[in-house]
């Protein structure tokens, strides 16, 4: 049975399951009612909805096409999958359903089919790199992480995820791609009602490798990313989790993970976690995963950060909380799936230049909703309402995310690497430590990062002489390698990898990155294959542009678009894939 061919089926699965919803629910509000609610939501969404402009949604024509739907739906479950539909046009994570009074048995479900395989990827603007494999797996001593996913089940990887994308987000708000899948990480291969599924990857050497991957990994579990950035020993709890790090250089460097949401009771976890440490002199703050919530714990749980009133922006204030105040270096992880209230948070840390933050931009969820029930009393819902800005530098970072300071890239030398986020972040907090100013060993770090490699061993050469058995090479050398092999990689990919189909827009945006940091690397042989690979990308990155545009969750396009494609586009590869593969 083809994807296509499943997909139908569910469906059909999905309508029946409303029809029997229908039969079952005797109290059904009845079409007069989800009318009402119909036209409730068109009102709401065009007089309160934040960023319809900013996301260029043309809202009546989102309603027009939908309002079919509504006047013609047979139960109560139906509306329900309606309604989900209608607030996830608007592509923001916190617009939703929150609570149907049907229950969410049988709505479509964000994981539907999706299972983990007991690995663990990264997402780099399309590039999926495998991070970690679970201990005991059969694939452990084949697939080695740092590898690029290419094909899924004999398809083109980036072609299955975007079809999985638009099955996930005709239901449910996604604010952004990097948020999306980074929450999928550990759960992101489509096996539908497989057991096994085949799967390509293009490993470090540039060889490809086949690989057959379960549903679970070994026990019957997915992969936990805490289990590879914790420090070791240290167990995971609810809430936060702290431990003294013994490191060469200090035995009182202190280790806090925020395992919770911003609320109470992660707030009273992550104080008694914060004053296990008292006495430290120096503190790695680990907030990846951190979820949201309420701002008012955020902040507080900031001020513990404060010795005094700190201005944070449009008359507000920080204010110092608990019995005392940690005034000593911080270093601050974050990631993408660090979103909403937990990036509030991370704006009061950042924005303050309170600490030097590591890792990976923000999930991006910046609109602040607003909770309302539907007038048939069917289900509770969420509608974002305020595109707020942060605080002090009025960044909006809706879709965007908040960037770190210094930001580690999944490139194949990093990706191998068990946590080389927390890695890098210990490295910086040893030179904070030392007393180096905060601006100066984040612009130094950033360089080198951005491929000034040769800048920062000179802007480095400092540090050394207050660091005794320090030296800047070994990261160095790092930073170099995984540039060189990224390079490698991303040229590759752009010709195709394996597979007869690349994802030419993505391999566009990260070859233009990849371009700069080479230039700044002075890696010209690099620069020149990036600069020729980019200029045969970009007709088939526009014409890959316009067929996502015109083509429905399964690929498929109405008669008169797709003669139109293959008439612009019709000996490109994209245009050859979807003549022979996709559109028979």
């Amino acid at each position: 049975m083809s994807n296509d061919m499943r997909r139908t089926a569910a469906a059909m699965r999905f309508q029946a399951t409303c029809l029997a919803g229908g039969l079952l629910l005797a109290a059904a509000a009845g079409g007069a009612d989800y009318m009402k609610d119909f036209d409730f939501l068109a009102k709401s969404v065009a007089g309160r909805a934040a960023a319809l402009k900013a996301k260029k949604i043309d809202w009546p024509a989102v309603c027009a096409r939908l309002k079919p739907r509504f006047q013609s739906c047979a139960s109560d479950k139906e509306h329900i999958a309606n309604v989900m539909e209608l607030l996830a046009a608007l592509g923001d994570s916190h617009t939703g359903v929150l609570a149907p009074k049907t229950g969410w048995d049988g709505l479509p479900s964000k994981w539907d089919g999706l299972f983990g395989g007991g690995l663990w990827f990264g997402w780099e603007r399309g590039r999926v790199m495998l991070r970690g494999v679970m201990p005991g797996h059969a694939l452990g001593k084949t697939l080695p992480p740092g590898s690029a996913l290419i094909e899924i089940a004999g398809e083109p990887a980036w072609l299955v995820l975007e079809r999985e994308k638009r099955r996930i987000t005709r239901h449910q708000g996604s604010s952004s791609d990097h948020s999306l899948f980074s929450s999928m990480g550990n759960r992101l291969l489509p096996f539908g009602e497989r057991q096994s599924l085949e799967l390509t990857f293009l490993a470090p050497d540039l060889k490809p490798r086949k690989a057959t991957a379960p549903r679970w990994g070994p026990g019957g579990k997915a992969f936990y990313p805490h289990t590879v950035q914790l420090p070791e020993g240290l167990e995971p709890k609810t809430g936060a989790v702290s431990v003294l790090l013994d490191l060469p250089w200090s035995g009182k460097i202190g280790y806090l993970r925020i395992t919770g949401s911003m609320d109470e009771a992660t707030q009273a976890a992550f104080s008694a976690a914060l004053d296990a440490l008292k006495g430290m002199e120096a503190l790695l703050l680990d907030c990846r995963g951190m979820g949201g919530g309420s701002d008012l714990p955020a902040w507080s749980m900031a001020g513990r950060f404060f010795t005094k009133n700190t201005p944070n922006g449009q008359g507000r204030m920080l204010t110092p909380a608990g019995s005392w105040q940690f005034d000593g270096p911080i270093v601050m992880l974050q990631d993408e799936t660090e979103v909403s209230s937990a990036e509030t948070f991370t704006w009061a840390m950042s924005e303050t230049e309170r600490v030097v933050s590591v890792g990976r931009p923000t999930g991006g969820w910046g609109i602040i909703p607003a909770v309302m029930e539907l007038p048939s009393g069917l289900a509770t819902l969420r509608l974002g309402v305020n595109n707020r800005p942060t605080p002090i530098r009025g960044v909006r970072t809706e879709g965007a995310g908040w960037p770190p300071d210094i930001e580690i890239p999944y490139g194949p030398v990093f990706c191998a690497r068990a946590d080389p986020a927390r890695e890098v972040a210990t490295e910086v907090l040893r030179v904070l430590h030392a007393g180096f100013p905060r601006r100066d060993v984040a612009k130094t770090y950033a360089a080198l990062f951005a491929g000034d490699i040769e800048g920062f061993r000179k802007a480095a050469a400092k540090f050394g002489k207050k660091l005794a058995g320090w030296s800047p090479d070994t990261l160095a050398k790092l930073v170099g390698e995984d540039l060189k092999t990224t390079c490698a990689l991303d040229l590759a990919l752009a010709a195709g990898g394996t597979t007869d189909l690349p994802d030419a827009v993505h391999a566009l945006a990260r070859i233009e990155k990849l371009a700069a940091a080479a230039k700044n690397a002075g890696l010209s042989a690099e620069r020149g294959a990036l600069a020729k690979a980019a200029e045969k990308l970009k007709q088939e990155a526009a014409a890959q542009e316009e067929f996502l545009k015109i083509t429905d969750a399964a690929f498929a396009a109405d008669a008169k678009a797709a003669a139109a494609f293959r008439q612009r586009h019709g000996k490109t590869l994209i245009g050859q894939y979807a003549k022979t593969k996709l559109w028979k």
